[in-house]
């Protein structure tokens, strides 16, 4: 008799009122866990046990990896070209994605879970044109996108265009006179202290500073002259502000590097260096350490270079062999500086890019991360979000990878982990039986003739009733003759083949 008891009180609510309901959210994470990471794991842990406490670089080394927020990872899926742009807000909750699918992707990390990885909002900038580059403004309202034509755009966070800065005269020969870019845009970027302030770069041998607010020509121009063609033009790839704002660096297709102060004058550069990397290479990442005076650059032919602007004669540290195929591939520091991240591009000897995360201090390997093995793919763009403590990282495949650690990492991705699924009701259950021929929408059934009566005003049913030839016995129509002379039939009957040969006859 107890065990039909203890049966029956299964079905049976344990307390009145409003029940505090938990989700065991434990299996999600194991859903998310990176399998490489645990090998790695593994791997420094059996390395390390034939260490003596003599050398404990290995020890080292096993702490780092601990340290890095790689742990867990979810992917988002929407893109079907490269993803070539991405940015984080500041405050770590929307995402904004470009690709050369020519779309941008707006995603809420507040608005996902593990069921549902889809962007709220998606908008093509320029019809038919990639994404080099997208922003978000210092205070998370604007997003500056930077597509493959002459003008840049600016959408509020919520998607919706705002501006578009205007195209120069392509006819000028002299840069200095045109209010715009004539050529391809290749980078943008914020000013990092005045929301007010951008920079763009072009194919048009120029970087140009905008008022956000003034669309109709930039605020000053700085036309890159290259020194290995006799002062002639040169293409820019990239650019990038230091941290407080008072420098302005550029990279250049002639292997060029150079810098401007903020305050002018513009018509020259404060330092610059001819061979920084191969001549004809595209120089796709430049940024500046947080000390304003270390300069990062990745080149197109395969190598990184660390760099004091202070002595720019040669750089401090350089490593080659990172294959880099992609314009649009960057290089970033951690947040606390230690670490540098970049992409490698697949190649035919090697079909699969990686994630390298690089000590700073020699540019050796930390640990190189392959996001996806099951087809030959590039990783393109990385950020290290500085409050969420997460790298999110893109591909050549379409894809987002947000890498995280359970422990360390804060929000992001963890929301969407941790977000219980939508609970479905019973009506939203796609696999039940359903009469698809009771649900047929009939052109009688728009016009109303079959209706449920039994809900109708009697109003309504004596206008259906007078539109009804049945029931208002409606007498058949008389022939009628138009202005050409053709006759128009309104209800024709066998009857009548009398009078219609009569009728044609007069």
């Amino acid at each position: 008799m107890s065990d039909i008891e203890d049966e029956l009180r299964q079905f049976l609510p344990s307390g009145f009122g409003k029940q505090t309901v938990t989700y065991e959210f434990e299996g999600q994470y194991q859903k998310c866990k990176r399998l490489e990471y645990t090998d790695l794991l593994s791997q420094k842990a059996s390395k390390n046990a034939g260490i003596t406490s003599d050398d404990d670089d290995g020890s080292d080394d096993y702490d780092e990896l601990e340290e890095l927020p790689i742990s867990h990872e979810i992917i988002l899926k929407e893109h079907n070209k490269t993803v070539s742009a991405l940015d984080v807000d500041s405050a770590g909750v929307r995402v904004a994605s470009g690709s050369y699918d020519y779309n941008m992707d707006l995603w809420d990390f507040n608005g996902m879970n593990l069921a549902s990885l889809h962007p709220f909002r998606v908008v093509e900038p320029v019809e038919s044109h990639p994404i080099h580059e997208l922003q978000y403004s210092r205070s998370g309202e604007w997003i500056l996108v930077i597509p493959s034509s002459s003008q840049a755009k600016l959408f509020t966070r919520d998607g919706v265009e705002e501006s578009e800065y205007v195209r120069g005269d392509m006819y000028l020969r002299d840069m200095n006179n045109t209010d715009g870019h004539v050529a391809e845009l290749t980078s943008g970027a914020w000013h990092p202290t005045d929301d007010d302030l951008f920079a763009t770069s072009s194919l048009d041998s120029t970087i140009r500073i905008w008022d956000a607010n003034i669309k109709r020509a930039q605020r000053d121009i700085i036309v890159v002259k290259s020194r290995t063609s006799k002062g002639g033009k040169t293409r820019v790839s990239s650019i990038a502000w230091a941290p407080d704002g008072k420098y302005i660096a550029g990279a250049t297709t002639d292997g060029g590097i150079a810098y401007w102060s903020t305050s002018g004058p513009y018509n020259r550069p404060v330092a610059s260096i001819q061979d920084a990397h191969e001549k004809e290479s595209w120089t796709s990442g430049v940024v500046y350490g947080s000390d304003n005076i270390t300069l990062l650059t990745r080149g197109g032919d395969g190598t990184i270079k660390l760099w004091d602007i202070r002595n720019f004669k040669k750089p401090l540290l350089s490593r080659s062999g990172l294959q880099n195929t992609v314009q649009e591939t960057n290089i970033s520091f951690s947040p606390n500086g230690r670490y540098i991240i970049t992409g490698t591009s697949s190649t035919p000897e090697s079909l699969v890019g990686q994630l390298h995360i690089i000590d700073k201090s020699d540019l050796s390997t930390i640990t190189s991360l392959t996001l996806d093995a099951s087809k030959p793919s590039s990783v393109v763009k990385t950020k290290w979000h500085p409050k969420l403590d997460q790298i999110l990282a893109t591909t050549s495949t379409g894809d987002i990878h947000v890498l995280f650690s359970r422990e360390m990492s804060v929000k992001g991705a963890k929301v969407v982990v941790e977000k219980a699924p939508k609970v479905r009701h019973v009506d939203d259950n796609i696999t039940a039986d359903i009469d698809l021929t009771a649900a047929a929408v009939t052109p009688d059934m728009m016009s109303g003739k079959h209706r449920d009566e039994s809900r109708l005003t009697n109003q309504q049913r004596q206008k259906m009733a007078r539109k009804d030839p049945m029931k208002s016995r409606r007498p058949d129509l008389p022939l009628a003759r138009r202005m050409d002379g053709e006759v128009r039939v309104f209800n024709f009957n066998a009857d009548d083949e009398e009078n219609l040969q009569k009728r044609r006859k007069i």
